[in-house]
């Protein structure tokens, strides 16, 4: 299980002794996740860039990240190498694709709205074994799938009592087909079984 603080990473061991191993990262991390590869990824929003570490926290790679990125949230690296970022603001909230040095290469989004072509607020995000991206729109209350070039979306219908209530943070288990979805005023975590891709709706 990963963690992180204001300034450092963790490292639980959930077996065992429960050592806890713990490395400095910059200011504000954010967004954390796990790497095909295995290596851990953390948006470290008071500096603008990406960090991405071993899980004996070894640093790999840092990417400074364009200043157009308003306030980055997310972050997913696709099987391909490039990154995909989520950021917030009310004048420019998108996903972007980043090359893997940081350069935007498409983005999806422009003018805060709840039309499919705009966003409001997007953070959690999680790519299926198609390279198809999740994207929790939290103030919108959906999910929208885009696909791996960015140029076209979806919503994903999620039947749950009262709908969806601020989807903010997402993780998709391939291996189960498994997507978790957590709420931000719902406080809940939902779960969604036998989920093999993000082409089809749940209902």
């Amino acid at each position: 299980m990963h963690l992180t603080s204001t300034t450092t990473a963790y490292t639980v061991e959930l077996s065992g002794s429960n050592a806890v191993t713990k490395w400095s990262v910059g200011r504000f991390p954010v967004g954390l996740t796990v790497s095909s590869d295995k290596n851990v990824m953390v948006v470290i929003r008071g500096e603008h860039k990406l960090q991405q570490f071993t899980t004996h926290g070894t640093l790999l790679q840092t990417i400074h990240l364009q200043s157009d990125i308003g306030c980055p949230e997310q972050v997913i690296q696709l099987s391909s190498g490039q990154f995909v970022i989520s950021h917030t603001g009310r004048r420019h909230p998108r996903v972007c694709l980043l090359d893997v040095k940081g350069a935007v290469v498409q983005s999806y989004g422009s003018t805060q709205g709840s039309d499919l072509t705009k966003l409001n607020c997007p953070m959690g995000l999680a790519v299926d074994k198609h390279g198809n991206i999740l994207v929790a729109d939290v103030n919108n209350n959906r999910l929208l799938v885009l696909d791996h070039s960015l140029t076209s979306a979806h919503e994903m219908t999620v039947s749950v009592d009262g709908g969806l209530n601020d989807p903010c943070s997402l993780w998709y288990d391939k291996s189960r087909g498994r997507l978790y979805i957590g709420e931000w005023r719902g406080h809940r975590v939902i779960i969604i079984d036998h989920l093999k891709d993000f082409t089809t709706s749940h209902v």
